[in-house]
């Protein structure tokens, strides 16, 4: 989905996408970025609101990511730090210490492979700050095998002109197995 909003054109359908409010902070965000984000087919399964969404390209903006908001998008953070830094202005992300304690110091990793692919980032304290450039990333990305920093790179490496490599994907698998299939297949026409 991040891919197709830093796309130049094109639409992607995600399907059965569970939208409970608790559980969209990432989709919020996003929003108040400027991502084209339709919810269609808005229906109850389960218990749970789910609709499907249609995902267009957009111009991002930058934003701030309250403290409030980091339980429900917290593993998201990588993905929206990444896309923070194509979109013009600042954007950051505060409240975010507990990503030192993860699969890695996501906190850390993130901050200095956007510096390693031409972005301007730094991690102070407990808050991330991203700035956005136009310039194609280019450079390697250390994923310290965490599935999360690896898929986040590896959607900044479809840019026209960059060139971002990961030093693993093997780590996508915990999570997503089918992940970079289905990143290509974005991308296919």
């Amino acid at each position: 989905m991040a891919a197709v909003v830093l796309a130049d054109q094109g639409e992607l359908v995600v399907e059965n996408v569970g939208v409970n409010p608790t559980r969209t902070g990432f989709l919020v965000v996003l929003e108040r970025m400027g991502a084209h984000i339709e919810r269609v087919n808005l229906r109850d399964e389960g218990g749970e609101p789910v609709a499907d969404l249609v995902v267009r390209p957009a111009t991002l903006r930058g934003t701030e990511v309250s403290a409030a908001e980091i339980p429900t998008l917290v593993d998201e953070v990588p993905v929206l730090a990444v896309l923070a830094s194509r979109a013009s202005g600042d954007s950051v992300f505060r409240e975010v210490g507990e990503l030192r304690v993860k699969e890695s110091n996501r906190l850390e990793l993130i901050a200095a492979n956007l510096r390693v692919v031409g972005a301007k980032a730094e991690a102070r304290g407990n808050d991330l700050y991203v700035t956005g450039n136009a310039r194609a990333p280019q450079g390697r990305v250390e994923t310290a095998s965490d599935h999360r920093l690896a898929m986040a790179f590896a959607v900044l490496g479809t840019l026209a002109g960059s060139n971002v490599q990961l030093s693993e994907k093997k780590s996508v698998a915990i999570s997503y197995p089918n992940f970079f299939r289905d990143l290509k297949a974005c991308f296919e026409s």
